[in-house]
Parts: C-alpha cells; structure tokens; sequence
C-alpha cells in the first residue's frame, strides 16, 4: 500500500472542488505478482500485529472480505484477533446493511464487534473536520469526519479499511466480456446484457451512457464533457485495466487525507486492497467479473450470498446532516466558482432527498468563503 506521508496532502484546484474528485493520474508503485490470496494475507499482517487492529466493518462485500481474512489470519497465526467496528445510522434505510452485517459476523465467528449509532457527526462542515477545512480548505475525501471516527476507536493501533476494492477487483470491461462469453447467453438478464453492451462499446458510446448516467447539471457543459471523458476511459487490457486502478490522483490524495487524519491518534491507516503486490498479483491473473474476484480473495470464508451481491449502502444522508442542509437552506450563491458551477443547480443538489456525494467538496468550499 502507498505509505503513508507527515506532509499536508496537497491543495485541491477549484476544478478538483467542482467536478468533486481530484483529477488527472498519479504514480501508483506496484510490487511482485504472487498468489493473490497470499497477497492480501500479507498486506493484513502488519495491521494485525499493531494492535488494537480495527477493521472498518460495513457489511459490505469488501471489508466483509477483510474482516474474514484477518480473522482466519489471525487464529492461524496465534495473533490477537481483529475488532469489528460497525457504524449505523438509524431511520436512514439507504444505509441499512444490519442483516447483512449480523449474517457474517455469525459465518466469520468474531468476537468482538463494536456498534455506534451515527446521528449528525459526521456532517460535511460538522465539528470533525471544521479544524482540517480551516486549516486546509475542502478535503478530498470530503468525508473526512468517518476516518476521524474510526480512527478515534484504533489510538495507537491499526484501522483496516475496505477502500480501494471496487477500483482494483471491479470495474474492468474484459472481465465482464469474457464472463459473458463462457456463458454464452444462458441466464443473462437485461441487467447482465446492459452491462456487457458497455464494456464492449467503443469510447464515444460509454461517454454517453456517463452522460446520462452521470448529468451533475450543477456544472457548466464543457467540465461535465471532462467528467464523462474520465468517467469512460478504462482500458480493455485485463492487466492494464488493473495495474492502472489506483494510478490516479483521487486515489493519491484520498489516502494521504485519511492517513494523515489515522495518525493524528497515532494510527495506522491500512487499505489491503491498494497493497502494491496484491494489485499487481490480482493483474497478473485471468480476468474475471467483481463477483468472482471477491470469491477468490475470500478464499471460502463468506456466505456465496455475501459474494454475490451486487447492491451497496449509501451513506449520503449522514454527510449532509442537519448543518450542511441548514447551511445550503440559506446560502446566498457565492464562493463557489460561477464559470464551472451554477449555484441555483447546485442548491437544489444539496436539497435533495439524496444530495449527490459529488458536491460534497463544494459545500465545504462555500461554508468557507462564510
């Protein structure tokens, strides 16, 4: 994984804040191919060994993965099993992943699995990240206050997170295409079909299935083309698709905001997924659909259920909590930049009954021109 870094991640450009991610790539240092499943063994190590290890525990197919592995990790090695750190959020269903959480900690066997219901702290311009957005300006993740908490369970320890799966285990067009292949048809759904039509479209059609996947009609038209441009521009090369998952800005910045923000409690940030042998090792492989590569990192240790699931929680309510929604209610339009964004579309966007996460770092940048 990039190691982590006492420098200040560095400043976002406004069109970073706008399109709400850092643009552009960025070097991503990759390690030697092995078993990929001896890969993330390895890169789990050194969290279990740095106790209290805490891993960020969703539900979610990622770091339902994590948590299986570092737990058979753990007892086969004779090492202090790994803390399950759950955060719920009551009355948001988006949000609701109990069921799937409770079905793995029963298939896992962990012990120790600590719940914190989550009210309004973790808002955008909330109390958590009001110190690094004075200090810094908008963050990327704009998200911070959730690293802020759970580090603030691990002091002195390791905090495990699931970052970084979706980018390196899905996402890569021959995968699906040669999952179709071996099929041939048979079972394929609409769903199944639609996805298989993308991935084998030339570059102009997938910028427009993101055109109308992806509107954000708060941008002005000529940086919404820049954010369907990247939006499409995955290779079709297995290997090269994942050697280059991670080789972005977004990625860069992200882990240096979130590692810099674990180490102000003296924690280890750890994204076993972005450890630079296990992309590597994955890229190395056959190409295969999210599905069966969360399967074979698993390595038998979840419900096939777990496996297969293709839904996600969202988390956006929580993050524009009652003092981003206060916040948007009686902004005036200014501080943003008015050539790349239109304020009137962007207000309704944050009064939304599901603001888009995409306009997070705007927020933070108007609550600071306050």
């Amino acid at each position: 994984m990039p190691s982590s870094s006492t420098e200040a991640p560095p400043r976002l450009s406004t069109l970073d804040v706008a399109v709400g991610r850092p643009l552009g790539s960025a070097p991503f240092p990759l390690g030697s191919p092995m078993d990929p499943v001896l890969a993330l063994r390895n890169a789990l190590r050194p969290a279990l060994l740095r106790e209290p290890c805490v891993i960020a525990f969703s539900g979610g197919r990622d770091s339902s993965v994590l948590l299986a592995v570092a737990a058979d990790l753990a007892a086969r090695e004779g090492l202090a099993p790994p803390i399950a750190l759950t955060f719920r959020y009551p009355g948001d269903p988006a949000a609701d992943e109990s069921a799937w959480q409770e079905s793995v900690i029963r298939h896992v066997g962990v012990e120790s699995w600590v719940r914190r219901d989550i009210g309004d702290e973790l808002d955008l311009i909330g109390p958590l990240v009001q110190p690094v957005l004075r200090a810094r300006g908008p963050v990327y993740p704009a998200a911070l206050g959730n690293t802020v908490l759970l580090a603030s369970h691990a002091p002195g320890g390791s905090l495990v997170t699931g970052n970084a799966g979706d980018e390196v285990l899905g996402g890569h067009r021959l995968g699906t295409l040669r999952a179709v292949a071996r099929r041939r048809g048979r079972g394929m759904t609409g769903a199944d079909w639609a996805r298989f039509a993308v991935c084998a479209a030339p570059g102009f059609a997938r910028r427009e299935v993101a055109r109308r996947s992806v509107p954000m009609p708060w941008l002005r038209p000529d940086l919404r083309r820049v954010v369907w441009r990247e939006a499409a521009d995955r290779p079709l090369r297995w290997e090269t698709s994942v050697r280059t998952a991670l080789a972005t800005r977004a990625y860069a910045v992200g882990f240096r905001t979130r590692a810099d923000a674990a180490a102000e409690y003296d924690c280890e940030l750890v994204e076993p997924f972005a450890d630079p042998s296990f992309v590597a090792s994955y890229a190395a492989g056959r190409p295969m659909t999210r599905a069966a590569g969360t399967r074979l990192v698993a390595d038998g240790l979840l419900p096939e259920a777990v496996l297969q699931r293709r839904d996600k929680a969202r988390f956006n309510a929580s993050r524009f909590g009652p003092q981003s929604r206060e916040f948007a209610r009686n902004w005036d339009g200014s501080g943003v930049d008015g050539s790349l964004v239109d304020p009137d579309a962007l207000r309704a966007a944050w009064l939304a009954d599901e603001p888009p996460a995409s306009t997070a770092m705007l927020l933070q940048q108007a609550w600071l021109a306050t």
